[in-house]
């Protein structure tokens, strides 16, 4: 053992001998190769490397097993451009590299003989230049370098802009021409007065065709769609609202929009705009909305319910859209839309209020239809100083009200007369008669009143607790009327008091309508019981009543919640949803059962919002549009479209 113990020391000792010789002789080698190069000697590496000084350093690297020595490195010196080349790389170890072609060399490469051997050997044309040549070649290649950097640059911005342009195209709904031939000329026109030539140049490379508008649309169409399945890939619950409608070429364009909670606020985003090819059945709405929700990543399981328009399609008691829901999905819930229920009420006025009606809208047909008669009209108007000089057209298309035709068509009956008394005297005897005009006065002014209704039931957001505490505050108010038309009062109809002020004419027609009204609202209204939802209301004044369906879980969080005051404060300064939503995180299971109400649409109003728009998109000059969906995606959703992250995955490329 103490033999075997003395040769390892023995082999020790040799080895460190061995080392100690290679650094002796490698630090020979390096200051031999300095001299020879002329570089100056550094006075650090120097001194590591002479073998006196470092004597301890290499007793030390031998007793410690410790890293060899430290490597030497060489710096750049200007005389080096002679040979053609600069450095590149980091500062504490540059590289040579050429600037001829532009080859890199290791930093041990970079003395004179090496540098020289190179220029020969590749470049032996170029031998005879001196210093200047070479600057002058790299000033050149900087010059081209910043060039190249400026444009990449502006290619980006360039494309940039390409989509931003794209995405207000679409929000306008204007045809995609339009960026080339209007946009663009107009921003070069302005920023060349206010910038200059050169800045002109640069707004001329946004790529801004026909066919990159329509890409870039489509582009972020798809980037919303996957957005929106992003935010709904965790199985989160959601509502549904979907309409059907014809548009200018003849097909049927299926609408449905969609809401669900996204970290603290209500998202109310258009889903898609599907073409029924063919017929527009409960069974093809049915077959077309499922396909677009497993396009989407979505699943009927987790839908709360669905909104629809009254239509036998959609609402048809065996073969209708809901029925074909709910007899796969029980648990679906189905609303009937409150505007078309309203619009649904309005069409049972009396057969005698019907036939003034219809006279009015002849007369103001007359008179729209005929150049002359419109011209003769605003002419009187303006010499009787009348407030209005046209007449409003009556039509069936969404949204424009019968209220405000007859309004605007009692305010200029004087007029109206004159104009009839020549050419129609049959009218002109009927806006002479009082108490015909007494009855297009009480028409006007309950057409007024329900539109108030209807206005009020409109807008995002809206939820059924909400439309059924309007739909309630009318019926109130129509047995408030019924008593005080009944004692001969008519001040809550101000056009039919102004014309009536004793009631001799219109009271019972008046009564008798609003009975009749009253009737039908009980019947397209039949189930507009939600006192069992006080509690989601206000869930610091509840009732028996209202928790009874509740469970025993929900009961016991409801009562935290009623005695938590911080709730409490936030109760009375948030909008309700906001409300259940900031009480989510303490009480969950109450909570989320109080969002899934307020979830549930109770109008298609933001369908009839799309097809207003889809009548803007798809106009006579562009019928023959095949990214309908596309076009209303980008302009009707409420997620924006990812932009910086789109340009990202795109090549930058200027306009030629």
């Amino acid at each position: 053992m103490q033999r075997r113990s003395d040769i390892d020391k023995h082999r020790c000792s040799r080895s460190g001998s061995l080392v100690a010789a290679q650094y002796i002789k490698r630090y020979q080698i390096i200051k031999k190769r300095k001299l020879e190069d002329g570089v100056p000697l550094n006075t650090s590496i120097e001194k590591e490397d002479d073998p006196v000084a470092s004597t301890s350093v290499v007793s030390k690297v031998v007793q410690e097993n410790k890293q060899p020595t430290p490597i030497l490195v060489r710096k750049y010196l200007d005389n080096y451009l002679s040979f053609g080349f600069t450095f590149n790389g980091p500062e504490n170890r540059p590289v040579p590299q050429c600037i001829v072609c532009g080859e890199k060399l290791s930093n041990e490469s970079m003395v004179p003989s090496k540098l020289k051997r190179h220029l020969s050997s590749k470049h032996s044309h170029l031998l005879g230049k001196d210093k200047n040549y070479f600057s002058l070649l790299l000033s050149s290649e900087e010059k081209q370098a910043k060039t190249m950097v400026r444009r990449a640059t502006i290619s980006e911005k360039a494309l940039l802009a390409s989509y931003k342009v794209s995405e207000i195209v679409a929000k306008r709904m204007q045809p995609h021409t339009i960026a080339e031939d209007v946009i663009l000329p107009a921003c070069k026109e302005i920023v060349k007065s206010m910038l200059g030539d050169n800045a002109e140049k640069e707004i001329s490379l946004v790529p801004l065709s026909n066919d990159t508008v329509s890409r870039r649309i489509g582009d972020m169409s798809s980037d919303i769609q996957c957005h929106v399945r992003e935010k709904l890939s965790d199985s989160r619950l959601f509502a549904l609202q979907l309409d059907e409608s014809t548009d200018i070429s003849k097909k049927c364009q299926l609408l449905s929009y969609i809401r669900f909670i996204d970290d603290d606020s209500v998202i109310e985003q258009f889903l898609a705009c599907s073409e029924l090819p063919t017929t527009s059945t409960g069974a093809d709405v049915y077959d077309s909305m499922s396909n677009t929700l497993t396009d989407n990543g979505l699943s009927w399981k987790n839908c709360l319910s669905v909104c629809t328009d009254g239509a036998p399609a959609m609402t048809g008691k065996f073969k209708g859209f809901v029925a074909k829901v709910k007899q796969n999905f029980p648990n679906v819930g189905s609303t009937h839309c409150f505007i078309h229920r309203e619009a649904l009420m309005v069409k049972t006025i009396p057969a005698e209020l019907k036939s003034v009606l219809n006279l009015v809208v002849n007369m103001v047909n007359f008179v729209k239809s005929r150049a002359l008669k419109t011209r003769l009209l605003k002419e009187m108007c303006r010499e009787a100083g009348s407030k209005h000089d046209t007449l409003v057209l009556h039509t069936e298309i969404r949204w424009l009200s019968k209220g405000k035709v007859l309004q605007r068509f009692y305010e200029l009956k004087n007029e109206l007369s004159k104009l009839f008394s020549i050419e129609k005297p049959d009218f002109a005897a009927y806006l002479n008669d009082t108490e015909w005009c007494a009855k297009v006065a009480y028409l006007a002014d309950i057409f007024y009143h329900l539109n108030c209704l209807n206005e009020s039931m409109q807008g995002k957001e809206e939820n059924v607790l909400t439309s059924s505490d309007k739909l309630k505050g009318f019926l109130k108010k129509l047995q408030v009327w019924k008593r005080h038309v009944e004692n001969k009062s008519l001040k809550m109809f101000p056009l039919t008091f102004d014309i009536d002020p004793q009631g001799d004419i219109t009271t019972q027609l008046v009564l008798n309508h609003l009975t009749d009204l009253e009737d039908s609202m009980a019947q397209y209204f039949p189930h507009i019981s939600v006192e069992k939802y006080d509690w989601v209301r206000n869930p610091y004044a509840t009732s028996s009543e209202s928790t009874a369906d509740l469970s025993l879980e929900k009961e016991e969080q409801l009562a935290e919640i009623q005695e938590d005051r911080t709730l409490r404060l936030k109760y009375n300064e948030s909008p309700l949803i906001r409300f259940w939503m900031y009480a989510k995180t303490e009480y969950p299971v109450i909570a989320v059962e109080a969002i899934n109400i307020l979830l549930h649409f109770s109008t298609t109003y933001l369908c009839e919002l799309g097809f207003s728009a889809l009548t803007n998109i798809k106009n006579k000059k562009r019928e023959r549009l095949l990214s309908v969906d596309q076009e209303m995606r980008v302009c009707l959703s409420s997620i924006r479209p990812r932009i910086e992250l789109l340009c990202t995955k795109r090549q930058a490329q200027v306009s030629h």
